[in-house]
Formats: structure tokens, sequence, C-alpha cells
């Protein structure tokens, strides 16, 4: 199917090859960046030891692109992300594509991406990674999991996108299917800890947005949709039969994430809002991860302001529910306790996990000073309730205290 892929593709860069191959306006653009954060948590672990003070956040890229001939460009990312347990800092190819504009006018453009490309979701994915680009040190978790982030950040496919050019605003659209990247990460957050089969995506996903900008970008509408099949391959321990094994299955869990967004940058401040619905189907894995089917709800509310132009804050409201229907998650905290005293029969001591693991509620507060226009401090502090948002990686989710609170200072350099 990859291959498939490629050929389709050579089909539409071939004519736009062909037109500009004798044209010798090329040009190469690079960039770069550098962050590097001191994380501190009153309880639970977040990118790292943080309840002992953490500087177990860093990121640093380079990015380029080479202009081929006006419609052909050539565009990637190396991207080192350390992010306590989760990332271990190792370089990876955060994207690499082809972009090729096949049609283009005064009112319109058309065109298509094929490689490692990222993912249109929401406002800000493509270009998360970038501190300069943020409100904050840290998105909003709510929307934008860092504990999953490889899962929706890039794919390696084949894109479509459009623009259209109107007097009252710019319609983009863009859309495309391709292989997701699953990581352990992915594995402990969806299935709770690292198993010994093997997480893949053999299937295509597909992944689209479409993306309004009024007057010039003062307002900002998006609808994102995205649908993913990742493939779970069962071995050894795993398929020990229960209770002196977990059962397991090989299967899939099938995951579709749509989010709605608004966003009104003004003279002075700026108004985003986002909301996020996600659902997970497990298959044929077994009936208790079957019985574990979820709807979520994520959603966020964030009014930033510029003091000067070197200094800005926000303030920003954030929940995570992972179960819409089951708010603040006390039937699933039941379960779980009838599910370990029925364990204890057969003396298996597990301790059950408590409803705050499944939401998460978030004030947070911060700003940054551009002490140049490459440098930037930013300070931020949140108040958290719940603890949907870690990850089973770095925490034992039933040992987690409801109520903790997270400090974070950070220094990013970009050029």
């Amino acid at each position: 199917m990859k291959a498939l892929l490629w050929l389709i593709a050579s089909g539409f860069v071939w004519p736009a090859f062909a037109e500009t191959a004798n044209t010798s306006n090329t040009r190469l653009h690079w960039n770069g960046f550098a962050s590097q954060a001191f994380v501190h948590t009153s309880d639970n672990r977040f990118f790292g030891d943080s309840d002992n003070g953490s500087f177990d956040f860093t990121e640093i890229g380079l990015n380029g692109s080479y202009l081929l001939s006006p419609r052909l460009r050539l565009a990637g990312q190396v991207l080192s992300r350390r992010a306590g347990d989760l990332y271990s800092g190792s370089p990876q190819v955060d994207y690499a594509l082809l972009d090729a504009t096949l049609f283009s006018s005064a009112q319109s453009t058309f065109g298509m991406y094929l490689g490692r490309i990222k993912n249109p979701i929401g406002l800000y994915n493509e270009t998360r990674d970038v501190a300069h680009t943020r409100e904050g040190i840290f998105l909003p978790q709510a929307i934008y999991f860092d504990k999953v982030r490889n899962l929706t950040v890039s794919s390696d496919g084949l894109h479509l996108y459009g623009r259209l050019y109107r007097d009252s605003g710019t319609w983009s659209l863009q859309g495309g299917i391709g292989y997701p990247i699953v990581d352990k990460n992915f594995e402990y957050a969806y299935m709770g800890q690292d198993w010994d089969g093997k997480i893949r995506s053999n299937d295509l996903a597909a992944f689209g947005r479409l993306l309004y900008e009024h007057n010039g970008g003062r307002w900002i509408y998006a609808f994102t949709g995205a649908s993913v099949r990742t493939d779970f391959r069962a071995s050894g321990a795993d398929t020990v039969a229960f209770p002196a094994g977990p059962g397991l299955n090989s299967g899939n869990i099938d995951i579709d994430y749509s989010v709605f967004s608004a966003q009104f940058n003004g003279e002075k401040w700026q108004f985003t809002t986002e909301v996020a619905f996600q659902a997970a189907r497990y298959r044929n894995i077994s009936a208790a991860f079957e019985a574990q089917d979820f709807n979520s709800i994520g959603y966020y509310s964030q009014l930033s302001y510029n003091f000067t132009s070197r200094w800005q804050g926000f303030v920003r409201y954030e929940e995570f529910q992972l179960n819409h229907d089951d708010w603040n998650a006390s039937n699933r905290a039941r379960q779980n306790r009838e599910e370990s005293a029925f364990l204890a029969n057969f003396g298996i001591d597990r301790s059950p996990i408590p409803a705050h693991a499944y939401y998460s509620k978030i004030w947070a507060f911060g700003g940054h000073w551009d002490v140049t226009p490459q440098w930037r401090v930013r300070a931020e502090y949140q108040i958290v309730e719940g603890t949907a948002t870690l990850s089973p990686r770095e925490n034992d989710m039933s040992q987690t205290d409801k109520h903790w609170n997270l400090f974070a200072l950070s220094l990013s350099y970009h050029f």
C-alpha cells in the first residue's frame, strides 16, 4: 500500500515537475529552535521526577525547505525531544515531505503533500513543538495529549490541500491518508501498561481539516476529523488464560477524533477555544478491554493579553472527561473496586484505579517575556484536579493524588 501511494503521487508530481524543471530559482531556507524547561509538581510525576523538580523537558529542532522550482518544494524537520520517561531525546524525523503546487491563481491554490506529513488537527498540532508558537509552556492537554503525541503529530502518506481566497476571508481544506506513528506511549495510554505484544499501525488513517480565516485572520474557525486504527499483536505472556494471566488476544483499537476550534485575534488580546470528541473502541483484544470503550470530551478556553510588544500573559481553563456519560467517573471507579475485590478471590492483589484518574480539570496561568527577538522566557502555574493528563508510564495511576499543582519555567531560542 505504501508503494501504491508513491505511484499515485508520481502521477500528480510529474506534470508539475516537467513544467518547471528548467527553472533556476532554487532556494534553501532553514531554521532551528531549542527550549529547556524546569517542571515542579506538588505531587505526581509530569515529565520526569517533577515532584522533586525536573529538568527532563528539552526540545531541539532543525527544519528546512528547498525550493526545487516555483511549484515544487522539499521540507523537513529533525526533532530531539526529551520529556521524562515518555521521550528519550533521540533525534527523529518529525516531518519530511514533498510539497507540489498543482494549480495556483489569484483566487485559489491546489496542491499535494507526500511523505511524512504533520497532521492538521486543531489550531496548534502542526507547530506544537516550536515553543515560540505556543501561548504557554504546555499546550492544553485536554486537546493535545503529550502522553500520545506521536500518534497525532504526523503520519506517512499523501494529503491534498486547497485554499480559496475571497475578499471576506480565506478557506483552507487539507485532507488525506497515512500510516500514523504509534509507540509504547500509546500502549501505556490506551492499554494501561507495556504488554508482551506489539502495537502497530498497519491500516491507513484518515485526517482532514476545514479552516476559515475571516478579515485577515481576525476570526478563525476550524473543524478537524481523524480516524485511526491500531493493531495489537498479542504474544507470550499476554495470551495466558485468566486468572493466571491477562488472557489477551490480537485485535484492534479504533479511534475517531474530531475538534471544533474558534479564535479571535484583537490588537492586544486573543481568545481561543476548542472542544474535542474522541470515541475509542477495543475489538477482539479481550472482553475486559471491550467493556472499557469510551466516548471522551475535552475542551478549553484561553484568554491572552499583550501588555507590551515583549510581555504577554494568559489564563486558561481546560477539562477532560474520559466518558462524557460518566462525568467524574463515579461509575467507572465503582466497577474498578468491584473488579479488584473479585481478583482478590484468586489471590491477585491489585489496587483499584480511582475516579480522578479518568478526568482532569486545570486552571493555568502564565506568560512570557521576549528578552530579544530570538530569546523567550516563560512561566506557568497550574492548579489541577484529576490525573487523566498523566501517563501510566510515569505514574502508578492507582496511587496518584487527586489535587496537585504544577509550576514550570522555560528558556527558548529560535533562529
